[in-house]
């Protein structure tokens, strides 16, 4: 059963707006002699690096308080930062797969997530899962239906 990173997207909007950043992020990469893959640099390595890889992991993004969309992770490299720091490279397919919200509060990092606890993906077709408006959302709540 894989295990995937729960990751926040700082300064993301929406996402249409992590699309953009991401392929603003490949072309430098792309202008700089790096290469084309997509990837993120983190201090740390995740310690079930192995796991994420060989059994199918994902990057889930926390966007606005939910996780709204995932991505593939391809590999877990060691790199070196734009300081001369040691850092860890994490590369990603850059497919954005939808999938059904959740709310999630914010964290430093990243969390791992278990396979049983990730949400589904929407089904094809579906841009994104509408929430109810607020007052009907406490009263729904309340009536303990979600």
């Amino acid at each position: 059963m894989p295990v995937h990173l729960l990751k926040l997207a700082v300064g993301i909007e929406s996402i249409d707006h992590l699309y953009v950043r991401q392929k603003e992020r490949i072309a430098e990469r792309y202008a700089a002699g790096e290469g084309h893959l997509l990837r993120i640099l983190t201090r740390n390595t995740p310690r079930r690096a192995e796991e994420l890889i060989a059994e199918g992991g994902s990057i889930f993004w926390v966007i606005k308080g939910r996780v709204l969309v995932r991505q593939n992770i391809t590999s877990v490299e060691q790199a070196t930062g734009q300081d001369g720091a040691p850092r860890c490279a994490i590369y990603m397919d850059p497919n954005l797969v939808r999938v059904r919200s959740l709310r999630f509060r914010p964290f430093q990092g990243w969390r791992y997530l278990e396979d049983s606890n990730a949400p589904g993906d929407l089904p094809s077709g579906v841009e994104d899962e509408v929430e109810p408006p607020r007052e009907m959302a406490d009263e729904l709540r309340k009536l303990g239906l979600i």
